[in-house]
């Protein structure tokens, strides 16, 4: 008898270790950020997000600020000024993110061909703006926090095209949208440039 249960607590024993190594291999990407070393002509900087703060959901505010702080955070280390939030480009990215998000499609253009400029001009915007756009499919987290917002902004630096929104050196003005459709799982986020 005292056999069986010796067995039988190893085996749990062994199933919980089985299982913890399978969480934490599967979701490394949650427990912990790296932005790794940036390129050979550009650096990134160190993450914001962490173990502690990453998944807490956050305000629509709070995700913003943080957006801006990353991408000053990366400006700032490839010799470029801050940005400053701009309400109507905010307004213009959250738009767009929502839209996306509502009517469940992805592009720079919406469905009826209006353009990152067409949108901003319509709320009396003057000249056009650069944009970024990403969706991840089906999201792990179930509310909107800095480690998602860490993990776009790591996403726009190692692709070429953002990176170039990003680092532009004539922008001043940024605006950030972000929003998830909960039938599908999905979060849309917008970077907005001028």
């Amino acid at each position: 008898m005292k056999l069986r249960r010796s067995q039988k607590s190893k085996q749990i024993i062994a199933g919980i270790v089985v299982m913890g190594g399978m969480v934490i291999f599967q979701g490394r990407d949650q427990l912990y950020f790296t932005n790794g070393n940036g390129g050979n002509d550009w650096k990134i900087g160190q993450p914001q997000a962490n173990l502690i703060n990453a998944h807490q959901a956050r305000s629509l505010p709070e995700l913003q600020s943080q957006a801006l702080t990353l991408v000053n955070r990366d400006r700032q280390l490839n010799n470029l000024p801050p940005l400053v939030a701009d309400p109507l480009i905010t307004k213009t990215a959250q738009g767009h993110a929502e839209d996306m998000a509502k009517r469940n499609f992805y592009g720079h253009d919406t469905p009826e061909g209006k353009s990152p400029t067409d949108r901003y001009q319509a709320l009396d915007g003057k000249r056009g703006v650069g944009e970024n756009i990403v969706v991840l499919p089906r999201s792990p987290h179930f509310s909107l926090n800095y480690g998602l917002v860490e993990r776009f902004q790591k996403s726009w630096m190692y692709s070429e095209g953002h990176r170039q929104n990003l680092l532009t050196p004539d922008y001043t003005k940024f605006g950030y949208g972000i929003a998830t459709n909960p039938g599908t799982a999905k979060v849309y986020a917008v970077q907005n440039f001028q």
